[in-house]
């Protein structure tokens, strides 16, 4: 819509707001009612614009005019002026909130599976896309027309000042007026039930789309981890499109999406490895593997925090007493927690108690992932999609000090995952070379991390 009122620079719409002809350019953008849209923002605006915000219109004759730094600046009413920040969480003070509009167009986990779905439609099946594009724009101008056609109808009878039967270029129109109305209203319905049709065949392609925009806010939040980790969307969405090519073919849609999902998670997980430190690669997958549980629905996630936190924010003096010598107390604590937020661990206190002799010999055990777990082993493998989950769990809560092994497991046995995650991959300078661009900086960090 603001295209057409854009200025252009150099072949750039955009202005920075370090940019030294700033001044310059707001007074061209303000005297020919141009929109400015400045970048680079971000907790603070420079000074020199605080007129600007504030509207301090002067009136000569019949000129309007805004001072800025100093100049007397032509201003034209159709002038626009936008900020834009890269910024996830910036902190505007209350002054410059109250002179702006604050808009948040951070992308979210369903707003960015909606636009990755049509980019997958895009490019799968292209002439479904374009159809569907066609269809709302019909939609759209059937509505047009219906609204048009009401208002025609509307103004005549209120301008009607005699008798409305005798009026016969009225009737006309209220018949004209009804045959268009009964016409609109069946394309509206026609294109209803195409838009339902294509609805149906691009529902298709959502799992791919759900699982890049997994990927990504996985990515995101490893930022958390350490800020050197960094990963814009248009890195990703390059990576989405890649996998897409690289994806094996399959004439069966549902072959297709999962070859496209299999092919972009471990391409993902390659690229985001190669930046991580040691330390934090686990990190990275294991949140990959959980956030694409609670996302399909099969693990909940008011479970993720038994696996944080276990049972910390217990006290031993206010819990059922620890029934068990051989068990720590953090030990106990976390199996507290575990019975009280896991349903399916709500009887193994008392599975303990009746068969401790068994539980004792596994938990005292040097490597008890190795082993079977007593009274639940059946039941954790009848658990397909989250049965390696529930044995992290409990590996994590009983013996804390084998979660990272087990942490290990769990990825390698969950159907979503594989093998292929926790493998050791090593990455070559001609790897690294073949994926170069000339206008994309390489850093190379010279230390692995911790271990």
């Amino acid at each position: 819509k603001e295209r057409s009122s854009l200025p252009v620079w150099n072949g750039q719409n955009l202005v920075d707001l370090s940019d030294p002809k700033l001044k310059d350019k707001l007074e061209f953008c303000m005297g020919d009612g141009k929109t400015l849209i400045i970048v680079g923002v971000e907790d603070e605006i420079d000074p020199m614009l605080n007129p600007v915000m504030e509207k301090e219109i002067v009136k000569k004759g019949s000129r309007l005019y805004i001072n800025v730094s100093d100049r007397l600046m032509d201003y034209h009413p159709d002038f626009k002026m936008f900020f834009i920040t890269r910024l996830p969480n910036p902190s505007f003070s209350p002054e410059l909130q109250a002179k702006t509009t604050l808009i948040d167009f951070t992308v979210t986990q369903k707003g960015l599976e909606e636009q990755l779905l049509g980019k997958v439609i895009s490019k799968e099946q292209k002439a479904l896309e374009e159809q569907l594009t066609q269809v709302l724009e019909d939609v759209n101008s059937n509505t047009k027309s219906l609204l048009l056609l009401d208002a025609s109808l509307l103004e005549r009878l209120t301008s009607n000042s005699g008798n409305l039967l005798e009026d016969t270029q009225l009737v006309a129109v209220l018949a004209n007026t009804k045959a268009k109305a009964s016409e609109v209203n069946a394309k509206l319905i026609a294109a209803d039930e195409t838009r339902t049709n294509i609805a149906e065949k691009r529902e298709q392609f959502r799992p791919a789309a759900t699982r890049g925009s997994v990927l990504y806010f996985s990515i995101v939040e490893m930022s958390l981890v350490n800020v050197m980790y960094q990963t814009s969307l248009v890195q990703f969405l390059q990576l989405f499109m890649g996998s897409m090519e690289e994806a094996e073919k399959a004439s069966l849609a549902s072959k297709r999406v999962s070859n496209i999902i299999e092919t972009m998670t471990y391409m993902t997980y390659r690229y985001v490895n190669r930046g991580l430190y040691e330390k934090d690669k686990l990190t990275f997958v294991l949140l990959v593997t959980m956030k694409i549980l609670v996302t399909a629905g099969h693990l909940k996630s008011s479970a993720v925090p038994v696996f944080l936190r276990g049972g910390a924010a217990l006290d031993i003096n206010n819990v059922r007493k620890k029934p068990f010598k051989w068990m720590s107390d953090d030990a106990w604590l976390n199996l507290v927690q575990l019975c009280e937020s896991i349903m399916f661990y709500s009887n193994l206190i008392g599975d303990m108690i009746s068969n401790e002799n068994v539980w004792k010999r596994w938990y005292e055990d040097n490597r008890p992932e190795e082993l079977s777990v007593p009274d639940y082993e059946q039941k954790l493998i009848d658990q397909t999609d989250i049965g390696p989950f529930l044995k992290l769990l409990l590996i994590r809560c009983l013996r804390v000090d084998r979660s990272i092994l087990m942490c290990k497991e769990f990825i390698r046995n969950t159907s979503v995952m594989g093998p292929a995650f926790v493998e050791p991959v090593t990455d070559t300078i001609e790897m690294v070379y073949e994926e170069m661009k000339p206008d994309v900086p390489v850093i190379f960090l010279l230390s692995r991390g911790s271990v």
